[in-house]
């Protein structure tokens, strides 16, 4: 029997996940938007796999959306849910309108806030890497 390196690599990222913290947990979601996002710019003059490609960034962009407590984070959490809300937007018109620069305004926000998280992380004293 012989297991195909994508069955691998989900079980890799299954382990990572399960073990991992909120901190990290959201690196991991920032990443994987940030992956497919540039994925759907790399592939944008084919409709099928920007698509495909920016459908997956969607995705994780509305799990860090619905992940927000706004209760707990109040300032914070409504700056999110703004940059969110903002991300889903253009993520939208970059796929339904072919709108290119806003796929790359998307991208310009998830790289400048991706290094945020990771500082934020590796500062947290209570983070389980």
């Amino acid at each position: 029997m012989q297991i195909s390196p994508q069955a691998v690599h989900a079980t890799y990222q299954q382990a990572q996940i399960g073990s991992a913290g909120p901190l990290r947990i959201v690196v991991l979601l920032y990443e994987g938007a940030l992956l497919f996002s540039r994925q759907a710019l790399e592939k944008f003059d084919e409709p099928a796999a920007r698509g495909h490609a920016l459908g997956r960034a969607h995705r994780i962009v509305s799990e860090l959306f619905a992940a927000l407590d706004h209760e707990q984070g109040q300032e914070i959490a409504a700056n999110l849910d703004a940059l969110y809300g903002f991300l889903l937007n253009a993520l939208t018109q970059a796929n339904i309108d072919g709108d290119r620069k806003a796929l790359k305004g998307a991208i310009e926000v998830l790289a400048a806030l991706l290094p945020a998280w990771r500082t934020i992380e590796a500062r947290s004293p209570n983070e389980e890497r």
